[in-house]
């Protein structure tokens, strides 16, 4: 007897009996996986998948049909993946571990820092705001999902950590997945090479509230959205909250599977806009406030509306008014002026470091530290290299604002959580070591004169 003609037999008179999403989501993708001794058993793709087969607005008709279509069913059983492969292990005699498969997950650190305190609210993020605070105070309840975007730099990733940062001190026996989507697929991809699929998809669905950053990542990846699919549907039909962030709208998605995009859009889609002057202003104080700086109110009207004019996303703006600190750091200052804002902000200086490219800073570093300029771009890890490396990286990034990625391509295909370390290992030490302080001051210095 064909036991998948039975299981289909039976699929064809369930699929009248039950919702069709029930069907394509539940019972559609359960597998045969073996019928002996009057056991009927089938595998779902993971723990959630089972118990939605299970219940009892499904299990009834799964069992009842499977035995119109074959009577000598005597019983049925389902069991999730890690099942499966537990059942196949001891086929072959092998011996198993009373532990499951570990899977390593690239899941992102909370940033106690960003909190719905931190976050300044305005006209351009009220809304978006309001939302994240609602799936905040009642996950997977009021808003779900919630699909935030907007353009880079306007505080998405910030509303994300603030839902966490909530959610652990209010409801800390919720758990957490808090990823970006890239790693999301990387997870995927070790998964399938490592042979822990299961443990990979019990990581992402056995928790009550999803975070993922730059979901349109997944446009052009017709694997991962499938994977990414079957793991949205079962959170969230197990009433679990998710929260999507990206630089536009679902409906900009080139390449996205139709079921994908209608999943994003069956809940909240909501903007964040550019902010305004008084808004930046209020930003800018804000983010001083943090730094423990006190900055002038005119100060901070000339920054808001130099990056107002210049059409800056708020972390740019950040980085200028870290620009006018330093430089007022250089002058011995420990307020900045109007006039360092010109000095640090005016054209001139900013021709001269568009004319700064990293090849020079690198070159710079090399000969302020007398070693070659490829043991600074190389794989070296000798103590006499790493520094000068950090070095070359906080330098970069705060010559020529390039973007995490890029400066790890020109320092030896290093990758962004790298050079994030290393760039804010050098502006802790800055502040904390007057040895590193005064390399910085030198290499400044040497990098303007060039």
């Amino acid at each position: 007897m064909d036991n998948k003609k039975i299981w289909e037999d039976a699929q064809k008179k369930i699929q009248d009996k039950v919702s069709a999403i029930s069907f394509d989501l539940w019972i559609k993708t359960l597998e045969v996986e073996d019928f002996s001794n009057g056991e009927f058993v089938l595998a779902a793709h993971s723990k959630a998948a089972k118990e939605q087969a299970m219940n009892e607005r499904h299990f009834e008709h799964i069992e009842f049909e499977l035995k119109e279509a074959a009577p000598i069913v005597e019983r049925v059983t389902i069991i999730d993946a890690i099942e499966k492969e537990a059942r196949e292990a001891t086929k072959k005699g092998e011996i198993i571990a009373p532990v499951r498969e570990k899977h390593v997950n690239r899941f992102i650190p909370i940033n106690p820092l960003k909190t719905f305190d931190t976050f300044i609210v305005g006209k351009s993020n009220e809304f978006v705001a309001a939302a994240a605070e609602a799936v905040a105070k009642n996950p997977g309840k009021k808003v779900n999902p919630l699909f935030i975007y907007g353009c880079s730099g306007l505080g998405k990733t910030h509303l994300l950590h603030s839902i966490a940062n909530y959610v652990s001190e209010n409801h800390p026996h919720l758990r957490i997945a808090f990823s970006t989507c890239e790693n999301f697929l990387n997870d995927y991809v070790d998964s399938i090479k490592n042979k822990t699929i299961s443990a990979f998809r019990e990581s992402y669905r056995n928790v009550d509230i999803l975070l993922i950053d730059d979901v349109h990542i997944i446009e052009n990846k017709t694997g991962t959205q499938e994977e990414f699919f079957h793991t949205f549907n079962d959170l969230y039909q197990n009433g679990k909250q998710i929260v999507l962030v990206s630089d536009r709208h679902a409906d900009k998605f080139e390449t996205l599977e139709e079921r994908m995009r209608s999943r994003f859009k069956s809940g909240l889609i909501q903007d964040i806009t550019v902010p305004d002057v008084e808004m930046r202003m209020a930003i800018l104080q804000k983010k001083a406030k943090l730094e423990n700086r006190k900055l002038e109110n005119e100060v901070v009207e000339y920054v808001a509306s130099y990056a107002f004019d210049k059409t800056m996303n708020v972390r740019d703006m950040e980085a200028m008014l870290f620009k006018v600190l330093f430089y007022s750091d250089l002058k011995g200052r420990d307020h900045p002026t109007v006039e360092d804002c010109r000095e640090a902000l005016q054209e001139s200086v900013e021709d001269k470091q568009a004319q700064t490219t990293a090849t020079s800073i690198i070159e710079s570093v090399s000969k302020y530290f007398n070693i070659a300029k490829d043991d600074i771009v190389g794989k070296k890890r000798n103590r006499e290299f790493v520094e000068p490396r950090m070095v070359a990286i906080y330098l970069i990034s705060e010559f020529l604002h390039l973007p995490l990625v890029n400066i790890g391509k020109l320092l030896g295909g290093r990758d962004h959580t790298t050079v994030m370390h290393a760039r804010n290992k050098i502006a802790s030490l800055k502040k904390t070591d007057a040895r590193m302080k005064r390399i910085i001051e030198d290499m400044t210095k040497m990098i303007l004169n060039n």
